[in-house]
């Protein structure tokens, strides 16, 4: 049922009331709108309460009227999202709404969210509670004023996001017949004096903390309502006010009277009260009795308010003196203008990607110099961008976000030798600020695991493999989507726009797997400032009771000298997490692969351990790395459904595991080594081709233990940029396995030509033929002798100048060109011979395969000879 209540009320008591619902509701939403705002007010008394029920908190105040000290603020940002908004006039609408699954509460008044306004102050509100389902027709109204407000008020986009969809939560899918007579509006584009109704009245009534320096609002009331009696209630010193003006309007009606209020506390309630036939109407809202916020419109240059009309039972007008005159206001009225003919405001700035975006509004022509600061300490601020206005009074800056960037942020420009300095903003994850998802029985990591301190504690490990075989083993794929993560419910953690793509997917992950390993796992990833990441070395044993089943000393490793920036491994762990890292391998390889996130996972803790020395001489980690490279390939619903962003971190990991792979291994060899690399090499090669290089190094570590496994950027680079010449080029694979065998071999029609000084001409092609591969042909020429091979898989067509006719070749099973007709004691016995004007069918039908003319190959043999 919907209620609408008068009271003096601040919206903290909303939401310890809901907090303490003995339902157990849930809160999605809390959007709070200030004149004045205290960021360091709200992070002390109402933004752990709102998240710990799991809610998104939103904040927008006027840009130039932020309360708090940079340096004081600590969360803003991070656990909830604050931005600033700017209108010719003041932005000075008080509301704060409440959103639910079910319910909405709304509270509109007069008071800004701070010490005095929540908390000291006589401040008058009205607060709405009802449903999203049916709900009165100013519930409707007050939706519409909030989808409508970034239209006319400039603010963070992400936090006009915020904004629209509130106001879409808080529009009833049915508007019902309750409260017919509570009104709630807005001046954005049409006066609040317009919206009102007209006199005659028996008797006007108002309060305000501000009144006209010529009492125009309080005239224009005046004319409308036409009221019998007027009664005037201030305080003496502490509203700003001009008693003559007042007293001239106050002249004009039948009975006038002004009631004088107790000063020990700032009464801040706006009000105007008109009573017809024994009924009373009260607006109550943001309104001061002023021109800006009464007869003005915010899209015409006036303030932005809010306010509420609604019948009361018994009159909202606070108790005073009775007073025939008023004294001289003692207060100095507030200045209308700007002390700065220039206008800079910083509406926000976030992370994307790599990228900062800073949005701003401004009058100058003279270059704006952005710069951030930790934490807000006078003298930390360091500039790091510079733009220069092009004559658009809005701009949205994106730029590469800088190395050491802050989580404060604000902008200046100098103006005739004068500098103009904006309001700091907060450094802002939107998607980290998103209400808590609901799906506490998803399959999780029981803690946020920091690897280093995880690692090097024995006891700790433990828990830690258990608790990540238990969630590998749990977590079936899914199309892991940003989108997938989030509800399309008013009660959802949804994004709402695509850009966010990435982060909300991140978001989800981190859910999952906790801030530290999500950190590790996506490096390089769009985060607020915050602490390292330290990685742990082989260390002494610090205890030597702690061995893992069937280890004895004699296979611990050799230690070396711990890194004091490092954390240490105890040698006698090695095997033990050997044993765990396959468990972990093969979790991923199954049938029934886990999402991506977690191969990859897998994938990071490996290459931490290989690169902590934990297989020492042990060539066994090879054929698991292969493994985990087919694992990190995403098939074709994870291509089609993952962020972008999240592929390329699966590509230049992959990266990572290739280079180590083949470090002491050929691409063109036999041996173990060069068959474990090529098979990965063969699975992996156009997935590493879109690998990002900055990204790859963030996976890199350092060799500072024994029998470390690590790969260099060289390395890494040089896989990548192989795999990118075999994507633009097929050839370019065997191109680099020819000039790595020192082989200048060309690709003429088809045929790989070598011409050189070499002596034998026929060990010459055995070579080019077992590096071109298994289809090709290949010409091996020096100024008196050539030799020709035609390959097909196992069978070898081979001719030469010396003895011009047809041999055919047999392969074994582990056999080469090279090693069949490299031998200098002449060739071995053929499976067939044929002359060489008469090939076999089979090799004119390779020969039409490879696109290659046979007839011009065998005249350049018989030329040569």
């Amino acid at each position: 049922m919907s209620r609408a209540i008068h009271e003096f009320h601040s919206p903290l008591t909303l939401l310890r009331e809901w907090r303490d619902r003995s339902d157990g509701a849930r809160l999605r939403e809390v959007l709070i709108t200030g004149f004045t705002h205290d960021l360091v007010f709200l992070e002390r008394h109402c933004v752990p309460t709102a998240r710990a029920l799991g809610v998104r908190v939103t904040v927008l105040g006027d840009a130039g009227q932020a309360v708090h000290e940079p340096v004081d603020v600590r969360y803003a940002g991070r656990t909830y999202q604050h931005g600033h908004a700017a209108c010719a006039g003041a932005f000075h609408p008080k509301l704060v709404v409440l959103v639910g699954d079910e319910d909405v509460w709304a509270a509109i008044g007069s008071g800004n969210p701070t010490w005095s306004g929540w908390g000291h102050n006589q401040e008058l509100w009205l607060v709405l509670r009802t449903s999203m389902r049916q709900g009165p027709a100013a519930q409707r109204d007050l939706a519409a004023w909030l989808v409508d407000l970034p239209e006319v008020v400039a603010m963070p986009t992400w936090i006009a996001d915020a904004v629209v969809r509130v106001g879409g939560y808080v529009a009833p899918d049915e508007v019902d017949d309750s409260l017919p007579d509570l009104r709630i509006f807005g001046n954005l584009r049409q006066p609040i004096l317009s919206r009102l109704s007209t006199g005659p009245v028996d008797a006007l009534r108002v309060s305000s903390p501000f009144f006209d320096p010529r009492g125009a609002a309080l005239r224009a009331l005046v004319d409308r309502f036409s009221p019998d009696a007027l009664d005037v209630a201030l305080q003496p010193t502490l509203s700003q006010y001009d008693a003559a003006a007042l007293a001239r309007v106050a002249a004009t009606v039948p009975t006038a009277g002004f009631r004088l209020l107790d000063e020990s506390r700032t009464y801040h309630g706006k009000l105007v009260e008109w009573a017809v036939d024994g009924t009373t109407t009260a607006l109550v809202g943001s309104a001061n009795c002023t021109a800006a916020a009464l007869l003005s419109t915010t899209s015409a240059g006036g303030n932005c308010e809010l306010v509420a009309v609604a019948p009361v039972l018994d009159s909202l007008l606070p108790e005073g003196t009775a007073a025939t005159t008023i004294p001289p206001s003692q207060a100095h009225a507030s200045a209308t203008q700007p002390r700065h003919a220039v206008k800079l405001v910083l509406l926000g700035a976030r992370r994307q990607e790599q990228n900062l975006i800073v949005e701003l509004t401004t009058t100058a022509h003279e270059p704006v110099t952005i710069e951030s600061s930790r934490d807000g300490t006078p003298g930390t601020w360091t500039a790091f961008h510079v733009w220069r206005p092009t004559g658009e009074t809005s701009a949205t800056l994106r730029f590469p976000a800088p190395e050491q960037l802050g989580g404060a942020v604000r902008a200046w420009v100098e103006v005739s030798g004068e500098r103009v300095v904006s309001s700091a903003v907060y450094l802002t994850d939107p998607v980290r600020c998103l209400p808590r998802e609901d799906e506490q029985d998803r399959p999780r990591l029981v803690r946020d695991y920091e690897l280093d301190k995880t690692i090097t504690d024995p006891a700790l490990a433990a828990r830690f493999n258990a608790d990540l075989l238990r969630l590998l083993s749990q977590v079936p794929q899914r199309p892991p989507t940003g989108a997938s993560a989030l509800r399309t419910q008013p009660s959802a953690v949804e994004v709402a726009s695509s850009e966010d793509r990435w982060g909300a997917w991140l978001h989800h992950v981190e859910g999952m797997l906790g801030p530290s390993l999500t950190g590790l796992v996506f490096p390089s990833s769009p985060r607020l400032p915050d602490g390292t990441v330290t990685r742990w070395t082989v260390g002494a044993d610090p205890d030597d009771t702690e061995l893992a089943d069937g280890e004895d000393e004699d296979v611990v490793d050799t230690e070396i000298e711990p890194d004091s920036a490092h954390q240490t491994i105890p040698p006698s762990e090695h095997r033990k997490l050997r044993t765990w890292a396959t468990r972990w391998v093969k979790a991923v390889s199954r049938p029934a692969r886990p999402p991506l996130e977690l191969r990859m996972t897998v994938a990071l803790l490996y290459l931490d351990l290989l690169a902590a020395g934990v297989w020492g001489t042990e060539e066994s980690w090879r054929t698991e790395v292969r493994d985990l490279v087919h694992a990190l390939l995403p098939d074709e619903d994870e291509m089609d459904s993952l962020p972008g962003r999240t592929i390329s971190y699966q590509c230049s990991l992959t990266a990572v595991c290739l280079a180590l792979l083949f470090q002491d291994a050929s691409p063109h060899g036999g041996g173990e080594r060069d068959i474990i690399a090529k098979a990965a090499w063969a699975a992996a090669r156009e997935s590493v081709a879109f690998a990002d290089r900055r990204l790859a190094v963030d996976y890199l570590h350092r060799a500072v233990q024994a029998h470390a496994r690590v790969v260099s950027e060289s390395e890494v680079d040089e896989i990548i940029h192989l795999a990118e010449a075999v994507v633009d080029d097929p050839r370019a694979e065997v191109r680099a396995a020819f000039a790595q065998a020192g082989l200048p071999a060309r690709l003429v029609d088809g045929v790989w030509v070598v011409d050189g000084e070499f002596r034998n001409p026929r060990r010459t092609a055995a070579h080019a033929a077992t590096v071109a591969g298994k289809q090709s042909a290949v010409l091996a020429r020096n100024a008196g002798r050539a030799a020709l091979v035609l390959r097909d898989n196992a069978t070898l067509y081979f001719a030469e100048s010396t003895a011009p006719r047809w041999r055919v070749y047999r392969l074994s099973p582990l056999g080469t060109p090279l090693s069949l007709l490299g031998n200098p004691e002449g060739l071995p016995p053929a499976v067939s011979q044929h002359p060489l004007d008469a090939a076999p069918p089979q090799a004119s039908q390779l020969a039409d395969r490879l696109e290659v003319d046979l007839t011009q190959l065998v005249a350049g043999v018989r030329t040569v000879s």
